[in-house]
């Protein structure tokens, strides 16, 4: 494979993603509301008002009730010995129901970028030349994956050192101490999350390759976010935990995934299936 033609086949998909703002304004607000602004936000209320202590008794129960049967038994000890409900909720929520929502953005960031991929030719009516050009399906797909891991990847980086900065600030004068610089985070960040962003890109490329329309490939991409909002389930209730364990062999599977689509892709040379399903 020629790895010229692929990085510029990818170069020109990112600069058609950061042309298009029905693209790239999603891709910025969503990582900024829910990895950036509702941490911060639950952070400061927690820390700096009674709110959370005097209004919600109803939940002390149901919070102490996770902290005891908490799987690790130093969390729980930190946890347990944090001196009110709001400490209590605000270390809990940043430790572990944190994680989800950075799951979900890269999820959806991804969706949105590699859902235009075939699709989004169709639609500005670029894609016969793409098909007569003189280069390989495979080449054309791994440029396509290249364009959209490299925009997602990148946003989800930028949200997690904003938002560390900030609850940082918030935080770091009542737990002292970094809250995302542990194993679980650093797992999440950079084992899981990209195996994840490339599992969903490449399964996305392949609807996108067989659908007619920006819209029809998102329908499916959609699926992809239903398994994250069970994990935010599970976190709530205390029925599972995303321990560092759990963590590694979730991004140990999802390589091994990786590693089947890719290989599948790289052998995916229907060109004139690939050119009806999109012209006709």
């Amino acid at each position: 494979m020629n790895k010229h033609i692929i990085t510029a086949i990818a170069a020109k998909d990112m600069k058609a993603t950061f042309s298009s703002k029905k693209i790239w304004v999603p891709m910025m607000v969503l990582p900024l509301i829910l990895c950036i602004i509702l941490p911060a936000v639950f952070a400061y209320i927690g820390i700096n008002t009674e709110l959370i202590g005097e209004s919600s008794k109803d939940l002390e129960k149901p919070i102490n009730a996770v902290i005891q049967n908490f799987p690790n038994e130093d969390l729980r000890n930190a946890l347990a010995a944090l001196p009110t409900l709001g400490y209590k909720s605000v270390y809990f929520f940043l430790n572990f129901m944190l994680i989800p929502f950075f799951l979900m953005a890269a999820i959806i960031n991804s969706m949105v970028t590699s859902s235009n991929s075939f699709a989004g030719e169709k639609e500005r009516n670029t894609l016969e030349t793409l098909l007569f050009a003189p280069i390989s399906i495979s080449e054309l797909f791994l440029g396509k994956v290249i364009a959209s891991f490299v925009p997602t990847i990148l946003i989800t980086y930028l949200a997690f050192l904003l938002n560390g900065l900030i609850v940082t600030l918030i935080t770091y004068r009542v737990f002292n101490e970094i809250l995302f610089l542990n194993s679980t985070w650093l797992l999440l960040m950079f084992w899981v999350i990209p195996a994840l962003v490339i599992f969903n890109i490449v399964l996305n490329v392949l609807v996108s390759a067989r659908v007619k329309s920006f819209q029809e490939a998102q329908q499916f991409g959609g699926i992809m976010v239903l398994p994250v909002v069970g994990l935010i389930i599970s976190q709530v209730s205390g029925l599972f935990f995303l321990s560092p364990l759990t963590l590694f062999l979730i991004g140990a599977g999802l390589l091994i995934a990786n590693g089947f689509l890719l290989k599948l892709i790289t052998r995916f040379n229907q060109r004139n299936t690939l050119f009806e399903s999109q012209i006709h």
